[in-house]
């Protein structure tokens, strides 16, 4: 009997898991649609360091890491909220900070 009780409960906390487990997030794509749309305006047109953009999305935090780059080089051309935290947001890694008045943004 206690068995049994044990096997019920068991399948009663998986259904309510199953159940009430968070549905697919879209992951941020740039140019997309939707609240984790990666937007980058097109005044600037992509460096060469950027290409092919695949690799870099997945790399650029090795660069920033390795200090080749700094995080105030990125905001030349990005802006945090539009094309920077969606992606950072997903992943689960830190927001990067808006850059203050006074034009510093230590990275």
């Amino acid at each position: 009997m206690r068995k049994l009780f044990l096997l019920g409960a068991v399948l009663i906390i998986l259904g309510l898991v199953v159940g009430f487990y968070p549905g697919w997030v879209e992951k941020p794509v740039k140019d997309g649609t939707g609240p984790l749309a990666v937007r980058i305006s097109a005044q600037y047109p992509a460096p060469e360091h950027h290409s092919p953009l695949d690799w870099w999305q997945t790399h650029h935090m090795d660069i920033v890491n390795r200090g080749d780059m700094v995080e105030s080089d990125c905001l030349y051309c990005h802006e945090p909220a539009k094309s920077c935290n969606n992606c950072h947001g997903y992943v689960g890694v830190d927001p990067i900070a808006e850059p203050s008045e006074t034009g510093s943004s230590d990275g």
